[in-house]
């Protein structure tokens, strides 16, 4: 019987919208961006918190990557809710892994300086799956489909990490 591919969870935390990536083993298994209704942000957090909890218990990950916020574009309640989703993939015993957007742009396309667009074509190229939604967000006058591509580089980073350590 051949052992189960390391499945990675990623999560891209926003105010309004979760980006979300699982890859197992080398396949890109699920890949969204969930948003998150609800009049506070106590609310909106709950809803995250089980979107999570529903996704950790599906694919049981080996680890969740989750974006380093920006302590610029970051706010209490997102500093929060990301420890928060830390914890709770702790206790379901995942390893939490945080990277900064300069890393992952970094890792993928290999230049010091860069920018999401770039990282979101190359993540096409490697994930086909995903020309559909690179088309969408080329398309679209505010990036949304932008927070998915960067799960999906959180994932691969940290799955890349995982089988060289």
């Amino acid at each position: 019987m051949m052992p189960t591919p390391r499945t990675v969870l990623a999560v891209n935390p926003g105010s309004r919208y979760l980006g979300i990536a699982v890859l197992q083993g080398t396949q890109l298994r699920d890949w969204r961006v969930k948003v998150l209704r609800g009049r506070s942000t106590r609310e909106k957090a709950g809803k995250a918190k089980y979107i999570l909890l529903t996704l950790l218990q599906r694919y049981q990950p080996a680890a969740l990557a989750i974006k380093k916020l920006d302590r610029c574009r970051s706010s209490r309640a997102l500093n929060q809710l990301t420890q928060e989703i830390s914890i709770l993939a702790e206790s379901n015993g995942a390893k939490v892994r945080e990277y900064p957007l300069r890393r992952l742009e970094r890792f993928f396309t290999g230049q010091r300086k860069s920018n999401k667009r770039a990282m979101a074509e190359i993540l096409a190229t490697e994930y086909p799956d995903l020309m559909y939604e690179l088309d969408r967000e080329k398309a679209a006058k505010n990036p949304y489909h932008i927070r998915l591509f960067e799960a999906v580089a959180l994932a691969a980073l940290c799955a890349h990490e995982l089988d060289n350590n």
